[in-house]
Order: C-alpha cells, then structure tokens, then sequence
C-alpha cells in the first residue's frame, strides 16, 4: 500500500501543509477566547473588541485551511484507490488462462470492490486523519504546558490512556476484519454463479430455493459484519469512558488551580477548551489505531493477490508461424489423473485444413490448449518453425481459437467486431457479407448494442460474429472448438461452408459433429479415442 501513497504524496503533503497550519490558528485562537473574557471581566472594552475581531480572523483562517486539507485527503484518497483497482485489474488480466480459472468470477469482483472500499476507508481515509489527530494532539500538549506544566502532565497522562485498547485486541479485530471479508467474498461468488445460471432457475422453478441459499449465505457475511462492528463498538465504548473519567480528573484539576488562584477566568475558559481540543482528537486516534490494525490482513491479501498477476512463464512472444507445427510424442496428464495425450504425433502445415474429432474426454480440447501454453506437457515436445513451444512466453500472437461458447460483450457490434483495434468499416462490411451476416453488414448496425452474451441474437449469429471477429484478426492460425454445438441442421452446414472457404492459414476445426460428406475437404483428418 505504501506504493500508493507514494503516487499520491502531492496530494498527501498538501493536506500536511494545510492541517498543520489550520491546527496553529485553531490552537492559537483558543488563547485568545481567554484574552477576550479577561478583557470583557476586566471592563477594557477597546481591547475586548480588538481580540474580537482577531478571535474572527483566525475562526476563518482555521475554517479555510481545514477546508484545503479536506480537499487535498480527498485528492489523496481516490489517487490512492484508483490506482489500486487498476493493479488489481491489471493483475487479472495479466495472469494466464489456467491461472484465472484458479478463482471464482465473484472473488475478482469481491477484489475490486469490497475489498478496496475497505481498504480505502479504513487504511488510505485513515493515515490523513491519523496526521491531522497527531498535530492537534502535539500543539494542544505544547500549549497546555505553556499554561500550566502540572495540568499539562495530568491531562496528557490520562487521556492517552484509550490509545493502548485497541493494541490489546489487536488479533480479535483482525480476525473479525478477515472473517467479513472472506463470507463477502464468498457469497459475492455464489451471487455472480446463480445470476449466470439464471435461465436454469427460471426453468426448473427452483427460485424458492436459490433465495433459501442466498439468505444463508447473506446471513452468514452479515453476522461477520456484526461481529466485526460489534467488537469495534465494544473497543470505542471502553475507549470512551476512560476518556470521559479522564476528563472529569482534568477538569476537577483545573477548578483546583482556579480555586488556588492560579487561573483566571479567563485561563480556566482556556484550559477547558485545551482538553476539549485533546480530547476528542486522542478519542479519535484510538478508533483511527482500531481501524489501521484491522485492515492490515486485506492489504496483505490483496497484495498477495496481485502477485499471482505475474506470469510465471517467460520467453519470446510468438507473433507469427511460416512453415509448420509438431506435436512429436506428446505426453500429458492433468494432476492426479491419468493421461489424456500418450505419445501423439501431428504434424500441421501453414495453408493447410484439419479436423481433430472424437467423444468427449477424449483429449481434443487438450490438445489444442497446449499449442496456446495453458499447460506444459509432460514428455515430448511441441514445435513451431522447428523451435520448441517452451521458448516463448505465449503463442497467443499467432494463433486466434473461436471457443464453443459465443463470448459477446455489451458494447457496440462495431467493438465486438474489432476488439478496439483500427479496422475499416468497408472491411467489416465484406467480412460480414461474406459470412451472410448481411443484415448487420451497415454503418447503423455496426452501431447497434449488443446485449450481455449476445442476448438480442439468434444462436448462428452470435456463432457467425465470433468467427467473422476471428478472420478480422487475420493470424496465421485459426482453431475453432467445437464450432458446430448447438445449432440446428440448417445453420450448422451454412458453418461448415465457410470454414472450409477459409484459406491461406492454417485451420484446426474441434469438431465431433462435422458433416462425414464434407470430410474429404480437410487435407487430414485426427480421430482421438478415450484412453
């Protein structure tokens, strides 16, 4: 976290500057509070209204620089969030496949948003006012001991006394502060799980029961949110009568000076006012420690989150391929399992059409995600131009794979089209022409919104829009997983019509479904078995 406030030290030293100098004047116009009740006791009335109107000079001078430092802690507050949401998303999107699917979708929102409010409010909101508490504190103490060095003594002695609490339940609010986090997180999963299986509930009639599970697990975080409140009341409440009990001690000590009559009138006023300003801001410094140490298990967390980020891989990146790939003896098997792939040979050339079939579990997918590196094999090798897959950090340059499930954003067609690259709309056009997607083939379509998943399409178009998106990439490998699932009888031959159009790259097809009289138009075809 410490990098964050680092980014945003203008705005952090600008709210210094302003909260110390505003604490002077606040400071300073306390003794003058005394100066005008002396003078006014003592009938001056020219000195009365003087100080008078400095007393009102320096309330605005406070107020105003009070007011500056409210603006830069802000400044400072969001510089500091935003840049953490970004490193958290960057560390999303920077981690591979294999390593995304590690976590829930719920998890990743939970990052983005519980857990960096949390942070923002009781970490980045915190260190501000921890300075602006800790020069109040140093300049009220200095001006009590120029009062009087024995009310100084008592008054500082007993009103830190509530700053020890919170380090003496340190581990019980850290705890508590996890817990929440944790069951947020957790039931933030299971949310975004049931709103994508929306459908399902709607058709199996299983509301009732979704809504059972949802106030289970709400119950659940909302009873470690209490707990967490609760042990925060709990530590404030004792906070607050020791402060109370001290300030009745004080204030009983300088009814004993006035008595003694070493305070005035005026220095009595003043010294209340002291404590008053002492006081509050100790009572505060308490919570403010409260809420520091609590915080400190999601920074780490996040932290550590942000470190899975880093791609554990490392090599060349692979932009293009101008002979051929090879599987040669390839071995694989996922952990604790036995082997998907045992001694696969396959040679691919550039120019060329494949077809890979066979049930499912049979290793197809497999196959294909270790050509984009998701996995490393376990014996023998994978080749591209001759040079082993293992030296580039990702062959996603070279290789566009259209996946079985039609991924549409909610964003114009358009953005969906070129992935916010710089692409011709004449280009667009053709493209789509050319897989009869002619409807959508106009600069008023292109700008139409496409619903979440593709909701406003039919299932061949959201299919045809995800390929037409992968021609417009136009890398020199093209696989499609399983391109025919889910479609009827007519729009899956219109599919395969146009992949086997699809020339001058290298075209592996995932298929199991594939039309047999149209096999003979791939140069090989590999039919996997179950091990």
């Amino acid at each position: 976290m410490k990098k964050y406030q680092k980014q945003n030290r203008n705005y952090f030293f600008g709210a210094l500057i302003c909260v110390f100098i505003s604490t002077v004047f606040a400071v300073t116009l306390q003794f003058l509070k005394g100066d005008v009740l002396d003078y006014a006791i003592a009938g001056e009335t020219a000195q009365t209204g003087r100080y008078a109107v400095l007393l009102i000079a320096f309330i605005l001078c406070e107020i105003f620089f009070y007011f500056c430092y409210k603006q830069f802690s802000a400044g400072f507050v969001v510089g500091c969030t935003k840049s953490l949401r970004r490193d958290i998303f960057d560390s999303i999107m920077r981690r591979d496949f294999v390593k995304y699917k590690e976590h829930q979708q719920g998890e990743y929102i939970s990052k983005l948003t519980n857990e960096v409010n949390a942070i923002k409010t009781r970490r980045f909101q915190m260190l501000p006012m921890l300075w602006e508490i800790l020069f109040k504190s140093i300049f009220v103490s200095a001006a009590l001991f120029l009062l009087d060095w024995r009310l100084a003594l008592i008054t500082i002695t007993l009103l830190t006394t509530p700053l020890y609490v919170p380090k003496l339940i340190e581990k019980k609010l850290q705890k508590a502060q996890t817990e929440y986090l944790d069951s947020v997180e957790d039931n933030l999963a299971k949310v975004n799980d049931w709103l994508k299986g929306f459908e399902i509930i709607k058709n199996f009639s299983i509301e009732e029961k979704i809504l059972l599970k949802f106030n289970e697990s709400n119950n659940h975080s909302m009873n470690r949110l209490l707990k967490d409140t609760a042990l925060g009341a709990v530590s404030q409440l004792i906070t607050t009568l020791i402060s109370y009990l001290s300030y009745f001690v004080v204030l009983v000590c300088a009814v004993w000076l006035v008595l003694q009559g070493d305070f005035t009138a005026g220095n009595f006023f003043v010294a209340i006012g002291m404590i008053d300003q002492l006081s509050y801001p100790l009572l505060s410094l308490a919570e403010i420690i409260r809420q520091l140490i609590a915080i400190r298990p999601a920074c780490y967390s996040v932290v550590s989150f942000m470190a899975e980020g880093v791609n554990s891989k490392s090599g060349r990146v692979l932009h293009e391929v101008s002979d051929r790939i090879e599987y040669r003896s390839v071995t694989f098997a996922y952990p604790d399992e036995p082997p998907v792939l045992h001694d696969f040979n396959f040679t691919a050339g550039m120019g060329r059409r494949y077809l890979i079939k066979g049930p499912s579990g049979c290793g197809k997918t497999t196959a294909v995600n270790l050509l984009l590196r998701y996995h490393d094999v376990n014996g023998g090798s994978i080749m591209i131009d001759g040079i082993p897959i293992s030296e580039y950090d990702s062959t996603y340059g070279c290789i566009t794979v259209v996946r079985q499930e039609a991924v549409l954003f909610h964003d114009l067609l358009r953005n969906n089209l070129t992935m916010y690259q710089d692409i011709s709309d004449d280009r667009l056009v053709s493209v789509l022409k050319s897989l009869g997607l002619d409807k959508f083939a106009n600069s008023v379509s292109l700008d139409a919104l496409i619903m979440e998943d593709g909701a406003n399409l039919s299932g061949g178009e959201k299919k045809r829009i995800c390929l037409a998106r992968a021609l417009l990439r136009d890398t020199d490998i093209l696989i499609l997983d399983e391109p025919l699932a889910n479609l009827d009888d007519v729009t899956a031959a219109k599919i395969e019509d146009i992949l086997l159009s699809i020339k001058c790259r290298l075209l592996i097809v995932v298929s199991h479904q594939f039309s047999e009289t149209r096999l003979a138009s791939f140069d090989d075809v590999l039919t996997f078995q179950k091990m």
